[in-house]
């Protein structure tokens, strides 16, 4: 297999993040926003992970309704071998919380609860989709 018909293998997660893109359709489950190798999870005041994230004012920009970003998620390829998408790795920074001064700077990135969130986000998002089959596992990206 070569990286192209890896891509193909995810494209249906991709169709479904631009189908609930948070840019341009007001649906409450629209949270995400697709790039060409993975995604990016935004929250809303009805939809957050919760405690702190609830007392922060969001605001529309150039979205649907207003948001903070929370969570990318991106394709884990294997180190060896074949090209061939492993898992899917997703890192949250919490930046909103910091700028309103909730967390410190160096809490922000990979909160436990940002984290939990976001997989139940990305979980939906590929039940959604048509991609079918087992969704590669969902890694948590330390970097």
């Amino acid at each position: 297999m070569g990286y192209s018909t890896e891509h193909r293998k995810m494209a249906p997660l991709l169709e479904a993040a631009r189908q609930f893109d948070i840019a341009s359709n007001p649906a409450p489950a629209a949270l995400f926003e697709a790039g060409s190798g993975g995604l990016q999870i935004w929250c809303t005041p009805e939809d957050n992970p919760g405690e702190l994230w609830s007392k922060v004012e969001m605001i529309a920009g150039a979205f649907s309704r207003p948001c903070e970003y929370v969570a990318s998620a991106h394709w884990k390829w294997a180190e060896e071998g074949e090209p061939a998408i492993i898992g899917i790795a997703l890192s949250t920074d919490a930046y909103a919380l910091r700028d309103a001064r909730r967390i410190k700077a160096g809490e922000i990135h990979n909160r436990p609860e940002d984290i939990v969130w976001a997989k139940g986000k990305i979980e939906w998002l590929w039940q959604a989709s048509t991609a079918g089959g087992t969704m590669p596992p969902i890694v948590v990206d330390e970097k």
